[in-house]
């Protein structure tokens, strides 16, 4: 069987029922139809069941290493590590791989942290694409310099190239997402490294929403820094991560991230000896285990795919997608509609609907899970609107705090069938939207709810509670 379609088979939660409505307030169960995967992944099979294997068979702290459950708990973590490690094309022998936080995020912030602790120029670039979360942490610290991003989305190398230039030796970090979570254009990672060396900068490539969609390889690619985010590689609840050089970290003390049991080889009261390795000093305290565990089995179950199959994949539904979305009354997509140098994210509007009415009714009549807004981008998803204005006549005001799109986002368990019902889906919304803008109202926070309905799922970890004590009385 293609390892796609049994993937698609046996990912966890993935057929999931919800109760739906339709526009004349009749219900139905559906199974979901999940294209959040930007967001987070759903846990693939092999990841839920070695968290099941670890609770049942060797649950204990690591670093215990007279029993035999902690012998194998830390041995499993050093795996997970070396899979993750190997997943982005490190050098074992340069390079730690550092479990850090709850994800990306973490692993930034400690990173600039860092970064401000040991180098001492005043500038840092960020490219207009990022995500917050790789732009706050940069203009906590620098003064930021901003590359710009093209009509179509893309990354303006030549604006990159001429910031370098103009600011040869002040440039301390140039800091670029491998993927945009916002239209999923991908960055030539290549060009930039070597343009951002030869300015004498450090380059940080922001890998949350690139590490399990396209090949990275840090060594071929001369990447200094690399991060990204378990639970958006097919491991939900897992940490973030961090990839750095060892030497960057010699002689860095404890200036910068946690520091605790595990950090050290040896403690006075007046001196402590930390650790040489970065894993090792910057994983203070318990670890995420089980989280740990599940990073470990998807990294390598996407080696053993191979990332150039799961690129073909999806770039195949992008295409797929950007095709049939088009096609759909008043629908405009948008970044490239060229799915050559994207990967696993389409975005879109249905006209002067808002987006969160799309997104909401996708979920309410059709069980197809979208998200909607800025996705954390604010900046790029606010040129890219204005970009459609100029380049393709569409034109929707910018408001602010209401501002925003429809995304699409796939992963190695999306398969055609789901396009064809988000398009089916979307048709409906676009052809009946003067019915179906009466039933729904905008909340407080600025979202938009069913006036008469709201799904579910079912899930309520409370009753699980209640029913367990009420079986064991």
């Amino acid at each position: 069987m293609d390892i796609f379609r049994y993937l698609r088979q046996t990912t966890m939660g993935i057929h999931a029922p919800i109760v739906v409505t339709d526009l004349f307030g009749r219900t139905q169960v559906r199974e979901r139809i999940y294209l959040d995967s930007a967001a987070t992944c759903l846990a693939i099979q092999p990841v839920g069941q070695a968290m099941i294997d670890y609770y049942t068979t060797s649950c204990a702290n690591s670093h215990t290493s007279a029993t035999a459950s902690g012998r194998d708990t830390t041995e499993q973590l050093h795996h997970a590590h070396e899979d993750l490690g190997k997943l982005m094309g490190y050098d074992p022998q340069k390079d730690s791989v550092i479990f850090i936080g709850s994800g990306t995020t973490a692993a930034t912030c400690f990173l600039s942290d860092a970064i401000n602790c040991r180098e001492h120029k005043p500038l840092a670039i960020v490219s207009s694409l990022e995500h917050h979360s790789n732009l706050l942490p940069w203009q906590r610290h620098f003064e930021l310099l901003y590359i710009k991003a093209m009509d179509d989305g893309a990354l303006d190398m030549a604006h990159l190239a001429s910031l370098l230039r103009e600011n040869t030796g002040k440039v301390c970090v140039v800091a670029v997402t491998a993927v945009s979570n916002v239209t999923g254009v991908i960055t030539p990672l290549d060009r930039i490294a070597e343009l951002t060396h030869a300015a004498g900068a450090l380059l940080f490539v922001d890998a949350a929403q690139g590490a399990s969609h396209i090949p990275i390889n840090k060594t071929a690619s001369k990447i200094d820094f690399i991060a990204g985010s378990g639970h958006k590689m097919y491991a939900p609840g897992s940490p973030g991560w961090l990839i750095a050089t060892k030497q960057f970290f010699k002689g860095m003390g404890w200036m910068a991230g946690p520091i605790g049991g595990g950090s050290v080889d040896r403690v006075e009261l007046d001196r402590v000896w930390l650790k040489d390795d970065p894993s090792e000093r910057y994983e203070a305290g318990t670890p995420n285990i089980p989280g740990s565990i599940g990073l470990g089995v998807a990294a390598r179950l996407l080696r053993e795919i191979g990332m150039d199959k799961v690129l073909e994949h999806e770039r195949a539904l992008v295409e797929q997608c950007i095709r049939q979305v088009q096609a759909v009354p008043d629908a405009v997509v948008y970044g490239p509609l060229d799915a050559s140098n994207k990967t696993s994210v389409v975005t879109f509007n249905i006209g002067s609907m808002p987006h969160g009415i799309v997104a909401a009714a996708l979920n309410d009549m059709f069980a197809i899970q979208t998200r909607n807004g800025c996705f954390c981008a604010q900046p790029y998803s606010r040129q890219q609107i204005a970009s459609a204005c100029t380049t393709r006549g569409y034109c929707e005001p910018i408001q602010a705090g209401k501002t925003g799109m429809v995304r699409a986002s796939f992963g190695i368990y999306s398969d055609a069938s789901d396009i064809d019902a988000l398009v089916a889906g979307l048709r409906v919304i676009s052809e009946h939207k003067a019915h179906i803008m009466p039933l729904y109202e905008e909340t407080s926070d600025g979202t938009w709810e069913h006036k008469a309905f709201r799904s579910s799922t079912g899930f309520d970890y409370r009753k699980l509670v209640t029913k367990f004590v009420e079986e064991a009385r």
